[in-house]
């Protein structure tokens, strides 16, 4: 048994970390910090690169035909019925649905020859780089690269995706946030259940003094150390008012809400902003959670076809995308930050009978800013219909190990990535 203020501590097995965090009224964290060193960095990181991201998943599979990779030297049947427009890069053109961030090509990178075969609405294999693998990036980053600071290292804002810890264990799956549009975030895994007392918070420290005594007697016990620290980061991110405030809206400006979009999209990246300016490593943003009409998936045949993306898509996705870069460069946090844009596939060459499109996982396009990537850079192109490859195809695994290396992680070097990106190697052009 493991009592407080009783003159010491006393198992059969030894401390464990469940039954620590459940003494110390904290079990309801749900976070492993085992893998966090003194320093702050898990082994196999880079601390020179300690790059932070934000994924934006545009749930239900984005056309990339009416976004970034438009063809309007087709007929109508493929072109469909917007045109395209010049960029800030000369060459390159955007569908003219997306003007505000066609006016900042310059500043981003962008992928036009991803491909797979998964055409079913599921994060995998985007967000995860493999086929029948949910362990997300966020997953595997955390546990790579470590714990840092006061604040969860891995926060999912939207409804519930099915990527998460995966094969790592429930330890490693996202703190998550509903809806950040409310005027109060509840914050469960960061709130004291109603019947724990006050006084708590002292038994938490007469615990930590009892740990440290008992590894003063004891200190050939690695896993008491590894407590220690857990329990420390624990107790920190469960008290602290950094996490609190990150997580708090109201304290933006209502011209710089506004800028972003009065939506779930726009608030959501304003809240990707705050968690990453205040620590939080890795954060993924789901495209909506209301009626099918807000999502990507334009079929046509039971809601509006394309008026969806001119009306309703496009522009939110414009102006909370470009809100997000422009936010992210004047606060000195654009070239220490992975911005990446992707849904699960993109859209067929050809309108539908519906006046839409359909599931197309053969070609489509990805949009990454920051973190040191060559800014106007476009890798791979589309054929002149937009169905296939044409120049550089790129496979999920070598989007994923990519993202890893621009997060520096070591894809070539580091075996514990093996299990999750195969052979693959990052896309040179985008991080040498």
């Amino acid at each position: 048994m493991l009592h407080l203020g009783r003159g010491g501590l006393k198992t059969c097995q030894g401390l464990t970390r469940r039954s620590m965090l459940q003494v110390a009224g904290i079990d309801l964290l749900g976070l492993s910090l085992g893998s966090l060193r003194r320093n702050g960095t898990a082994e196999g990181a880079l601390p020179a690169r300690d790059v932070s991201c934000i994924f934006l998943w545009l749930d239900g599979g984005p056309s990339h035909f009416e976004t970034f990779d438009p063809k309007p030297l087709t007929p109508d049947s493929i072109r469909g019925p917007y045109g395209s427009i010049s960029t800030s890069v000369p060459g390159v053109h955007f569908c003219e649905l997306m003007p505000m961030m066609a006016e900042r090509m310059h500043k981003v990178s962008l992928i036009r020859s991803l491909n797979h075969s998964t055409d079913a609405h599921a994060p995998i294999p985007m967000m995860t780089g493999t086929p029948g693998d949910s362990t997300s990036h966020g997953a595997i980053v955390t546990k790579l690269k470590g714990f840092t600071q006061s604040m969860p290292p891995y926060v999912h804002i939207g409804s519930k995706l099915g990527v998460g810890a995966g094969n790592l264990g429930a330890p490693y799956n996202p703190v998550e946030i509903r809806d950040p549009t409310g005027s109060q975030i509840q914050l469960p895994d960061f709130s004291l259940q109603a019947d724990i007392r006050a006084d708590r918070f002292l038994q938490r420290k007469e615990l930590l003094g009892s740990i440290d005594r008992m590894r003063a007697t004891t200190l050939e016990s690695r896993s008491i150390e590894k407590m220690d620290a857990f329990y420390q980061a624990a107790a920190n991110m469960l008290t602290s008012e950094t996490v609190r405030t990150a997580f708090d809206l109201n304290r933006e400006s209502d011209l710089l809400r506004d800028r972003y979009g009065s939506n779930f999209f726009g608030q959501s990246c304003l809240m990707a902003r705050r968690l990453v300016e205040a620590g939080t490593r890795f954060i993924q943003i789901k495209w909506y959670d209301g009626p099918a009409w807000d999502g990507w998936d334009v079929h046509g045949a039971d809601l509006g076809g394309m008026e969806r993306m001119e009306h309703h898509l496009c522009p939110r996705l414009d102006q909370g995308l470009s809100a997000l870069l422009d936010d992210l460069e004047q606060r000195g946090m654009l070239s220490s930050t992975l911005v990446v844009v992707v849904g699960e596939f993109g859209r067929t060459p050809t309108i539908n009978k519906y006046a839409a499109r359909d599931h197309w996982p053969y070609c489509f396009s990805a949009l990454l800013a920051g973190a040191g990537l060559p800014g106007g850079t476009v890798i791979g192109a589309s054929d002149k219909t937009g169905a296939h490859p044409a120049r550089r195809p790129v496979s999920p695994l070598e989007f994923s190990a990519t993202l890893y290396k621009l997060m520096g992680l070591d894809p070539v070097n580091d075996s514990r990535l093996r299990p999750f990106i195969k052979d693959a190697i990052a896309v040179s052009e985008l991080v040498s």
